[in-house]
C-alpha cells in the first residue's frame, strides 16, 4: 500500500459530492491508485470518476468495500 501518496492533491480535480469518499480515503491512508486497484480499475478511471464528480450507487458500494467501509445513505426533507 502507498501510505506516502495521500488519495487528493492540489492537481486532482473534484467536485463535492464525492470529497467525502476522498476524506474517508485520506483517513486510512490509501491512495487513489490503491483504492482503484482494489476495484480493480487503472488510476486513470478512478481519477476520472472522481474528477467527474458522479458513479453509480454500485460504484460507491465498490469503492466504500475496497476501503473497508460500508455505504449507508438516506434521504432528508429539504427545508421549505
Amino acid at each position: 500500500m502507498e501510505k506516502n501518496r495521500l488519495p487528493l492533491s492540489t492537481g486532482v480535480k473534484h467536485g463535492k459530492r464525492l470529497t467525502p469518499v476522498l476524506k474517508y480515503l485520506i483517513d486510512e491512508s490509501i491512495s487513489l491508485s490503491e483504492l482503484a486497484r482494489r476495484c480493480g480499475l487503472t488510476r486513470q478511471a478512478m481519477s476520472l470518476r472522481i474528477a467527474k464528480d458522479d458513479c453509480r450507487l454500485s460504484d460507491l458500494e465498490q469503492m466504500a468495500e475496497a476501503a473497508g467501509y460500508t455505504l449507508e445513505w438516506s434521504w432528508k426533507k429539504k427545508e421549505e
